[in-house]
């Protein structure tokens, strides 16, 4: 990246120390740059998240917006949240903060469906861990782990089922529910 100029050479060459005096500065791109941790969309009574790194910002940005369309649509709302296989899992850190909005966000959601990809026995046992570590923080019948979006509805009735499909119909139509994990980071990988 060129900061300054002046001294003739064009964008994104690096200049010549004929004068013996740079007017440019070469820096670095920062390659830990938390750019987008997540995607998240909305539709009234609904929030879907595609998660990439899961981070301490993108925790509390989801949670703002949850919050915000439960505000709008006045009471609790259908969440969906899809995570590729190969999106990372989240540090300790954030687990622990994760676990800190639990309370919080659990009062929120009429409907949490969490997507974690994958197929084999790996993808089954997290599926496995993560409903086991949830249930207790949800009424009963209200969290649920899946495969796929494709059996999210058959989880939902009522106005969360109208919700819900509008809300994957939303995602399907912006590409979330086949990208890959949102790119956290610029710079080089």
């Amino acid at each position: 990246m060129l900061l300054g100029g002046g001294n003739g050479a064009a964008a994104g060459t690096r200049p010549s120390d004929a004068g013996g005096a740079l007017k440019r500065c070469w820096l670095r791109p920062f390659a830990t740059l938390d750019v987008m941790a997540c995607e998240v969309i909305n539709v009234d009574g609904g929030v879907f998240v595609l998660w990439g790194r899961p981070t301490h910002v993108g925790l509390d940005r989801v949670v703002e917006r949850v919050e915000q369309v439960a505000s709008a649509t006045g009471g609790p709302i259908v969440f969906v949240a899809r995570v590729p296989q190969a999106a990372p899992a989240p540090d300790g850190a954030v687990r622990t903060h994760l676990n800190q909005l639990m309370p919080r966000f659990a009062r929120l959601c009429s409907s949490y469906h969490a997507v974690l990809e994958g197929g084999g026995f790996m993808s089954a046992i997290k599926r496995a861990i993560m409903a086991g570590l949830f249930q207790f923080g949800f009424r009963s019948g209200t969290f649920f782990v899946h495969e796929s979006d494709r059996s999210v509805l058959s989880k939902t009735d009522g106005i969360d089922r109208a919700r819900a499909q509008a809300l994957l119909a939303l995602a399907a139509a912006k590409g979330l529910l086949t990208a890959g994990p949102p790119r956290d980071s610029l710079g080089p990988r």
